[in-house]
């Protein structure tokens, strides 16, 4: 890698990451405020309709919520629902298809490659300075939930305060998804010369990922969709789970990590032996 090439990529992106990061802490303390709130009025009840639980249940990737307490439910929650996974998964988005496709919008590819640097140089360094940023939005994340949580009634405090060592697994989880849609972004910016059309292929593919999960499980008419659920990335992402036992989820993990860095390797090749010009 580049420490140059990284610091010009820091430069391009430093301020939308850290209004993403911003963005995704504060909505992140919302719901980390608010949702023990919900699950105590639900636990005082002792009782929560059968829509309720199925689209929770669906929400957590089709694992069922009986028996959970109230801080597993609501982090797991918290960290599920798409007002934050969105920003999140869109900060990966926005800063992988920097490069090719909107350096050939532009018309700086050129003078780009033409740096003394070999394309996988350029692509390395690339990679360092997004996952740079990327620590930071994630962990923004995680800071986000500490501090909702300060604010969280004292009464229910003790039983809605989840352990922080285990959100911190979650997080571990969450940033293998971050990274398999940052290296499917990647992969169109590679094969596309627009942006526009990275980012909607992008887009529309995450979201069909995102949709398949709760088709099955809302819907018994929608079952045939339980076929694709291979294809959604909340099929590898368990909060719950992880909230609960304890327990990694190496092999939700491995799957993710292995479709990350096998994607990253053929973009990377792509890369480095298609022609890319601005004409």
């Amino acid at each position: 890698m580049n420490i140059g090439l990284i610091q010009r990529s820091l430069r391009e992106v430093w301020f939308a990451s850290l209004a993403m990061s911003g963005i995704v802490f504060g909505i992140t303390a919302l719901f980390c405020y608010a949702m023990p709130r919900v699950q105590a009025r639900f636990a005082q009840r002792s009782f929560i309709p059968q829509g309720v639980r199925q689209f929770r249940d669906a929400i957590f990737g089709g694992v069922d919520s009986t028996g959970a307490n109230i801080a597993e439910i609501a982090y797991a929650i918290a960290w599920s629902h798409p007002l934050v996974l969105v920003p999140i998964l869109t900060h990966a988005i926005l800063v992988q298809t920097r490069v090719p496709a909107a350096e050939v919008e532009r018309g700086t590819v050129d003078v780009l490659l033409a740096l003394p640097v070999s394309r996988w140089n350029l692509y390395v360094s690339e990679t360092v300075a997004w996952l740079l940023t990327a620590i930071v939005t994630l962990g923004a994340m995680y800071g986000g939930a500490y501090f909702g949580s300060m604010f969280i009634n004292p009464d229910i405090r003790a039983v809605a305060t989840p352990d922080w060592g285990r959100l911190a697994m979650v997080l571990a989880n969450l940033g293998l998804v971050y990274m398999v849609v940052g290296c499917v972004a990647s992969f169109f910016t590679t094969i596309i010369d627009r942006r526009t059309w990275a980012v909607l292929c992008t887009l529309v593919l995450t979201l069909f990922s995102l949709l398949v999960s709760f088709l099955y499980t809302i819907d018994p008419a929608l079952e045939f969709t339980k076929s694709m659920r291979f294809l959604s990335i909340l099929d590898y992402y368990k909060p719950l789970a992880i909230l609960r036992s304890g327990d990694w989820q190496l092999r939700d993990m491995g799957i993710l990590a292995s479709t990350a860095f096998t994607l990253w390797i053929v973009t990377g090749i792509i890369f480095a032996r298609r022609d890319i010009t601005t004409t």
